[in-house]
């Protein structure tokens, strides 16, 4: 069995401030260390009930975040940017033309998941770029990273098996994918900037035992597909970013913050997405 991670950081148990987040701050380096415990514990649950192809994307940042030294023996890993579809790049087993990844993968975990954009009570909420998006709509519902890749996930084939992170984020994910996935709570947010942190033997025995319950719960594994054709509605902090994307082709324009783009295959909607990020981004204005 082949089993696809995506790994991110803010859903860390013990991660509650963007500095641990950001290469170069302070505790960093600790949230990292405690990003590699949680995937240890998460891989360790994986292979005890048998599945031993294992590939992890560091969905975090720059993508360089995760040590291959420091990962258990046998696991790949997919790391550095630029990647063609951000966080699940090679969700589809394949990265471009010549980086392939074999057959495809039976199912995808996500790991150190935070809730979705606007939500108070979610560790450092946010979708995709904190200064850029106030909120993102797939098909009229609001969706964070969890909609946003399990979608891409699906649209590939592989089905939703596992997510952890916040409480917010795991009551995200269970709403959107169903009541069947599992889901390891790893802390309770208080606000966007508060958690109760769990004690750390617990939440990687929890991990453990989450990973090998949902290899075992294969038959309940969620295929989300958002359907044919596919809405995103973008609405930014700033009006300059709406018109940043205007610049790509088939984007319409809603309202001063507000963009709409649709297409019948979500792996193009999903890049469109990206770009729109990346030239919104580049109309943050520093000072005003």
């Amino acid at each position: 069995m082949r089993i696809y991670i995506s790994a991110d950081l803010e859903g860390i148990n013990g991660i509650v401030h963007s500095s641990q987040t950001q290469p170069g701050e302070p505790g960093y380096e600790r949230g990292v260390q405690l990003m590699h415990k949680e995937l240890h514990a998460v891989i360790d649950g994986i292979r005890s009930s048998g599945a031993t192809d294992i590939y992890i994307a560091d969905a975090h940042w720059d993508a360089r975040n995760l040590r291959c030294e420091l990962l258990p023996p046998g696991v790949h890993l997919i790391s550095g940017w630029q990647r063609p579809f951000s966080m699940v790049s090679g969700v589809s087993g394949a990265i471009g033309e010549k980086a392939l990844l074999g057959k495809p993968f039976d199912g995808a975990f996500f790991v150190g998941y935070h809730a979705r954009t606007g939500v108070a009570c979610g560790v450092l909420s946010h979708t995709y770029r904190a200064q850029v998006y106030l909120d993102v709509r797939l098909n009229g519902v609001s969706v964070g990273e969890t909609g946003l890749n399990a979608s891409l996930a699906g649209h590939f084939g592989v089905p939703m098996a596992f997510l952890s992170g916040d409480d917010a984020a795991c009551s995200e994910a269970k709403s959107l994918l169903g009541d069947r996935l599992t889901t390891v709570t790893v802390k309770r947010a208080v606000s966007r900037y508060s958690a109760v942190c769990l004690p750390e033997d617990e939440v990687l025995a929890a991990l453990k035992h989450g990973a090998a319950e949902a290899i075992n719960k294969r038959d309940y594994w969620s295929l989300y597909t958002p359907g044919k054709p596919v809405t995103l509605t973008l609405t930014f902090v700033d009006p300059a970013m709406a018109d940043a994307t205007e610049l790509l082709p088939d984007i319409k324009r809603l309202d001063d913050r507000t963009v709409e783009l649709s297409q019948t295959d979500y792996s193009v909607l999903f890049r469109l997405f990206l770009a729109c990020g990346v030239l919104a981004a580049n109309r943050k204005d520093p000072y005003f």
